[in-house]
Formats: C-alpha cells, structure tokens, sequence
C-alpha cells in the first residue's frame, strides 16, 4: 500500500505581556471574535466549545497580561470588547492577511522536498500565481482527495508570467481587465506572452474596485474623491496585476500618484488591504469585492477582470493538468465560485490560445 502524501501547515505563534512575554492561547482570539459577532459571553463560549468558567478565566487572565480589560461585561446589555479587544482581533486580522500567503508558499517548499525525500506520489503541479481567494480553496480541496495538487505560490501577476517563461514553474496564475483598460495593461504581459508555444485556462472573472469603510464615511465615489479628500490609501504591491491596472486608471484619469495619500503603502494581499480599513488604519484601497464582503466593508466596483492560468502547450495537454481543468468545469467549483461576492465562474476552465485571449482585450 502507498503512504499518502504529507502536507504541512505553517502557523504564526503571538506573545505578549506587561513582563515577560507569553504566547497567547488560539483560543482567546476564537473567543474574542465570537464575542464581537454575538455579544454574548455564554454564546461564544458554545461556539469556540470550552466551558464558561475556563474562557472567563482566559480573558481575566489575559486582561491582566495586557493591563487593561479586553471585554466588558454588563447586566442586561450581554459582554463587548473594549478598544483594546477590538484592537486586538483587527491587528490579527491583518497580519495574517499580510503572512498567510507567504507561510504558505513556504509551507509548499518543505512539502516538495519532504516528498522528493519519501517519493510520495502524486507530486504537485507548480504554480506561481497573483493571490486570489478562490484559488487557495482549490488548492485545499485539491490536497484533499485523491489527484493532482497545486504547489501555489503567491506573486504578483506579472512575477508569475516572468516565472513560467524562466521555468521556474509550470502554471502561472495571472489577471487582466477587460475593456479598454485591459489592452493598456495587456502592454505589460506581451513580452512574456508566446501563442504558438502557451494556452490560457480561464480560471473566473471577479470584480476589482476601491474598498472603503463600512457606510463610506468619507463618500468616495471615484479615484479623484481619494485625491481631493485626502483619504488615506493602501495600494497593492508593485508586480502586482491591481497595482498595474491602478497606476493606468491614475493616467487615464490625469491624477497624480503624489496626489495619493498612502500610494507607496503596499500590502501584499487583497485581504491585507480589506483588514486596514477595517481596523482604521487605512480610509480606502484597492482590491477584489470578495476581501471588501468578507470584512464587512464597502466596495464601490471599478472594472472587471479575468484571472488566466497559463502554462506551456504541452503542459495544459498532461493528465494532471487536464485532471484540475476538469474540477474547474465541474458543478463543485461553480458552486464554490457562486458563494463568494464578486466572482463568476461560468466559464471556467475554457482553453483558449494566447492570442484569441489577446485580440479579445485588444478588440
């Protein structure tokens, strides 16, 4: 009987103190999220599953690290998180947005060499790709059953293209705009881009707009209200597909990146950018509907894109690849694809040549 194939996790480990500094238990943070969603001490403590006088104990004792109460308690008014709770989960929140996807990068190195050591089967596809959230559920759900996986790697879009056309990998997962926009952009790739010897997976179409603070307190409209109003900005990381597309929206739009309070504040995920605004760190950014919904916050849509896997043609004609194209076609993923905001996935996993996909930007 083959053994399966290992995967590992890599997880970050957060300490703090007045004195010396201790790790924090998973469970406060579990227990401070539940709190904020149902104001009830005795409901969150049935949702994270420990007993009441055990997470009393938790928050008591770690109130006292802090040195001020992380959660407030009243009769007849159910348990709130003070400023610090509040604090505390944002910044958590936002760190692991910023980290995630780099310790899963590097928890998919130490696999690939622990399996070359093993000779596990099944060895995985790899991928350099912009980061998407779609695409980290399907490679966690391609890692749980039997088949081909994806070793994905997250980059900027561009970084991916350059990647595969240096044979560092054999997918790179990247995003154009569609319109106008899209043939300006498409400028970038063209280099990198070579029909007689690549294929395009179309992988889904999202929708990339500004994400602001929820109920809009600013009431950004447009680019030039970032300007005018002096909000505080987070942009995408240089590389990256949403960093190229702003820099043309600014052009076209004859604004000034200087003009951009927070232009040269990257984060490295649409997530990462999602948890500064809602920790009140940033008023606005740029990123994918789907970070904006899952944190609650507004989005005002910009355009629409669609995310490309490419690979060489011989590539895209293997077993393992057509295998994954087949699971991007099936009712599983569409489904997948239609319980997040801001994706449409009804073309998914169509083939087409580099060239049809270029002259279709370009048109």
């Amino acid at each position: 009987m083959t053994a399966p194939r290992p995967s590992l996790d890599l997880d970050l480990i957060w300490k703090a103190g007045q004195g010396p500094q201790k790790a924090i238990d998973p469970e406060l943070f579990g227990l401070l999220d539940a709190i904020q969603r149902t104001g009830k001490l005795t409901q969150a403590t049935k949702d994270v599953g420990i007993p009441y006088r055990q997470a009393w104990g938790l928050i008591t004792a770690w109130s006292e690290r802090m040195g001020q109460p992380l959660v407030i308690k009243e009769q007849g008014r159910g348990t709130t998180l003070t400023a610090l709770g509040q604090r505390l989960l944002w910044i958590r929140e936002r760190i692991n947005a910023r980290l995630s996807p780099h310790l899963e990068s590097a928890a998919s190195e130490i696999e690939q060499e622990l399996n070359e050591i093993l000779n596990a089967p099944t060895p995985a596809l790899t991928m350099y790709a912009s980061h998407d959230l779609i695409l980290a559920e399907l490679r966690e759900f391609l890692r749980a059953r039997p088949g081909p996986k994806l070793d994905v790697r997250f980059v900027g879009s561009l970084d991916s293209v350059v990647a595969l056309c240096k044979g560092r990998c054999e997918i790179a997962g990247f995003h154009i705009p569609e319109g106008p926009l899209g043939r300006e952009v498409l400028r970038k790739y063209e280099p990198w881009l070579k029909p007689r010897a690549q294929r395009l997976v179309h992988f889904v179409r999202r929708s990339q707009g500004l994400i602001v603070a929820a109920g809009n307190p600013l009431g950004i409209k447009t680019l030039k209200d970032i300007a005018t109003k002096k909000a505080r900005f987070i942009n995408r990381q240089r590389g990256s597909g949403t960093h190229l597309a702003f820099d043309r929206m600014l052009q076209d739009a004859q604004i000034d990146r200087a003009a951009i309070n927070g232009y040269y504040t990257e984060e490295f995920t649409h997530l990462a950018v999602a948890a500064a605004i809602a920790g009140g760190v940033a008023d606005a950014g740029i990123g994918i509907e789907a970070a904006a919904r899952k944190l609650k916050m507004d989005f005002i849509p910009l355009f629409a894109e669609n995310y490309y896997l490419l690979a060489k043609r011989e590539t895209v004609e293997r077993a393992d690849l057509q295998d994954i194209v087949g699971v991007l076609r099936s009712d599983t993923f569409k489904q997948m694809a239609a319980g997040i905001p801001g994706y449409d996935a009804s073309r998914s996993g169509e083939i087409s040549s580099v060239s049809d996909v270029t002259g279709g930007v370009q048109a």
